[in-house]
């Protein structure tokens, strides 16, 4: 199948939508897999709502998940002498008449208008239930379903792949196909983004705009990953490459019905993408969250060996550096509950593991064991006795590394210093 154009085709009206992404996906990868070529529009003839900040943001989030367009994009409030010329070519013709200044389409009211959609299948609307379309409003500007389909015939498009809300538009983009004379497209319309309650997506599910999920620390290859299982059933891993999807993506394994947007699976599928970095790259990607939480991490072997022990504690990078923050900065204030489960009765056990602790020569992960064993046999108490009170009093929470670990790469003067603070602290109760 050779010469495949698909298109997406955002208004600058507000943020790059979750939504818009997926059917910018789905677009993008129906021409890779096929050598055709996937462009961008933007549709900005809403001259009142359109800026160009919202221009920037859905360019700048297109290219942070990699759908990068083959030519630059077009815009559509450049092409306003274009659409005017079409509109009194149709008036000159017969096929369009002046009304209050507008200029309307005479639409064919006789039998009907069928939509081959790729997705849905043949269906047929009735003519005698679409108006005369307005195609150019009395001041002169076009309307959206004029533009649309003018622009898809300019950019030779082949395909027009977007979400089903659009399919009623398109018997009256058909009439204006026909009326100018093009020879039309074919049609996929993809079943809407669903929040859990099967509503369509919003904010009160998730959070919609695209680079939210970049600014919480998700990683673009698994949004997209996660993104492509929403109405697409063409693999059943559920961890798959973006090369993996072009090569077996096809419009026929597109469902009819919506997909709910599941931020646990986003969870899953991101955490699985983190643990495939190397101990390079996601210190690298964590470097800027770990600035926000006011400490830098650098790519030193005790580091990457911390990072990898917490890997899996966090569903993004966001969390992830959250978790690391109390090895390079001391807490501020102890996990909620953990003072009177934890804390108060375990004074001694903390003067002992001080004192013990201080009087190491060497400070190796086996030297920390025999202290661990030696609390343990002293006070004749389980490891979990042991484990959460210390833990809080090194981290202030109870969840870390395993202990061992934990007290060798916080370091033989902080954990001293931490120990002391917190035995004041029960003193001072």
């Amino acid at each position: 199948m050779g010469n495949i154009v698909t298109r997406f085709a955002p208004s600058p009206t507000g943020y790059l939508h979750i939504g818009g992404v997926r059917t910018a996906l789905f677009n993008y990868v129906y021409a890779k897999k096929n050598d055709g070529k996937f462009l961008v529009r933007i549709e900005d003839t809403d001259k009142e709502r359109s800026k160009e900040e919202y221009v920037e943001a859905i360019m700048d989030g297109l290219g942070w998940v990699g759908l990068i367009p083959d030519t630059e994009p077009i815009k559509q409030s450049n092409r306003f002498d274009t659409y005017q010329k079409e509109a009194h070519k149709l008036l000159e013709q017969g096929k369009a008449y002046k009304d209050e200044g507008a200029i309307r389409l005479a639409v064919e009211k006789k039998g009907t208008t069928t939509v081959k959609d790729l997705v849905y299948g043949e269906i047929e609307f009735a003519n005698n239930d679409l108006d005369d379309l307005v195609i150019l409003r009395s001041d002169g500007s076009p309307t959206y379903h004029f533009c649309n389909v003018i622009d898809d015939n300019f950019q030779k498009v082949t395909h027009v792949v977007r979400g089903e809300d659009h399919l009623p538009n398109t018997p009256k983009q058909i009439q204006i196909v026909k009326a100018l004379g093009y020879e039309g497209f074919k049609y996929a319309h993809l079943p809407l983004v669903l929040g859990e309650d099967r509503k369509r997506l919003s904010k009160r599910h998730a959070a919609t705009d695209l680079m939210a999920y970049k600014d919480i620390g998700y990683l673009p290859d698994a949004l997209l990953n996660m993104l492509s299982r929403i109405g697409w059933s063409g693999i059943n891993d559920e961890v798959f490459s973006m090369e993996e999807m072009k090569e077996i993506f096809d419009l026929k394994d597109i469902q009819r019905a919506g997909g709910v947007f599941d931020l646990k699976r986003l969870n899953f599928v991101n955490q699985s993408y983190m643990a495939k970095l190397n101990d390079d790259e996601i210190i690298r990607e964590l470097e800027s969250y770990c600035l926000v939480e006011g400490f830098k991490i650098e790519s030193t072997d005790e580091n990457k060996t911390l990072v990898r022990l917490c890997i899996g504690s966090g569903s993004n990078l966001k969390e992830i550096a959250e978790y690391l923050k109390p090895f390079f900065l001391n807490y501020s204030n102890y996990e909620e509950g953990s003072i009177e489960k934890h804390l108060l009765g375990s004074e001694d056990i903390f003067s002992e593991v001080k004192s013990k602790l201080e009087k190491l020569v060497s400070w190796r992960i086996q030297d920390i064991d025999i202290v661990i064993n030696e609390i343990l046999q002293k006070f004749k108490i389980p490891m979990p006795k042991l484990g959460l009170p210390l833990r809080v009093a090194l981290l202030g929470r109870t969840k870390s590394p395993p202990l061992n670990v934990t007290i060798y790469l916080l370091g033989k003067e902080k954990c001293i210093d931490l120990l002391k603070k917190t035995i004041d602290f029960i003193a001072g109760c």
